[in-house]
């Protein structure tokens, strides 16, 4: 049975740290090895730090995956949607790999981000390096509750790991889009609560959908509620960042299905029949976006060991994966 990797499905922590790097020309080999590797040395840790919850997500990019692994490309794995309507624009970045970390102790944050940089360092180029941080009560810097709509308990696994039945090469993956959300924030607080509620569709103190009457069509928590009626199950594993110019939310969707994150973006767009897009838009913007792949532990240590035929080849329809 494959082994997801613990960082997709793992309740919210108080600190997250990310590394976004692109891969030097040759390195694929030994990289797979590293990538085999980091797993392994982040399980210690954790181990070691017990208290501090710690997980992680070793991610590969959709342009880079051919490299990486060249024998079997998930299905529905694509570039990140590059969507432009009358209101907002979305277009993608370059990166290949990206090794997120979470944790309840930026200290042992740290330390896992020194051992797994020193680790790979040989063999990739670091873009950027970001970092997140639980707000309040897990509240984005709009001050309302991140998420509301996002699924609990066992729907995590649902929507967000690939069934063994769909894909038994990529039985305990997942689609991932990362975006760096930034918030036009002096705008957004010149509001009223009441026109914020409006905009977000619920209530800022206790995250309730606001009353029928007031409910707006192109409100933030009515694009959410027309993605999931239309199948599209993502569960957002989202950590707000400020710096003194600069403050937004480092937004991390996983889904089982690939297909997902375009009827999210065609939603929150306007880019649908009804037209309505999400009005929190008109107060944000994204500058840094990619899309990866999230192997599960047993695909990272089995390409590792090069248990993959020979005869597979990119696109075929699946691969022989050997336990």
């Amino acid at each position: 049975m494959a082994r997801e990797q613990l960082g997709i499905c793992a309740e919210a922590n108080l600190h997250s740290s990310y590394l976004l790097c692109n891969a030097l020309d040759g390195q694929e080999a030994i990289l797979r090895q590293k990538l085999a590797r980091l797993p392994q040395l982040l399980n210690r840790l954790s181990e070691h730090f017990s208290e501090a919850m710690l997980t992680a997500v070793v991610a590969i990019s959709s342009h880079y995956w051919d490299n990486l692994y060249p024998w079997q490309r998930p299905e529905g794995l694509q570039a990140f949607p590059e969507f432009t309507s009358e209101q907002f624009s979305v277009s993608h970045s370059t990166v290949d790999l990206q090794i997120q970390v979470r944790s309840d102790r930026a200290d042992v944050n740290h330390i896992a981000l020194q051992q797994i940089y020193q680790l790979i360092l040989a063999h990739v180029d670091i873009v950027e390096q970001l970092a997140g941080f639980r707000y309040l009560d897990g509240r984005q810097l709009t001050g309302f509750v991140d998420a509301p709509l996002n699924p609990r308990g066992q729907q995590r696994r649902h929507a967000a790991l690939i069934d063994a039945n769909r894909s038994p090469v990529f039985a305990g993956g997942s689609y991932l889009h990362f975006y760096r959300l930034l918030l036009d924030q002096k705008p957004w607080l010149q509001l009223s609560t009441a026109q914020q509620e409006e905009i977000m569709g619920y209530r800022k103190v206790d995250a309730k959908a606001v009353a029928v009457s007031e409910f707006n069509e192109n409100s933030h928590l009515a694009c959410w509620r027309a993605v999931q009626a239309g199948g599209a199950l993502v569960l957002q594993q989202n950590m707000p960042f400020a710096t003194l110019q600069l403050q937004g939310s480092l937004q991390l969707s996983f889904s089982a299905d690939g297909q997902a994150f375009s009827a999210y973006w065609r939603q929150r767009l306007g880019l649908n029949a009804q037209g309505t897009y999400d009005r929190l838009l008109d107060f944000c913007r994204v500058d840094l976006a990619a899309a990866f792949f999230v192997p599960s532990l047993s695909y990272l240590e089995a390409a590792a060991r090069g248990d993959f035929r020979a005869s597979t080849r990119p696109g075929s329809a699946e691969s022989n994966f050997l336990e």
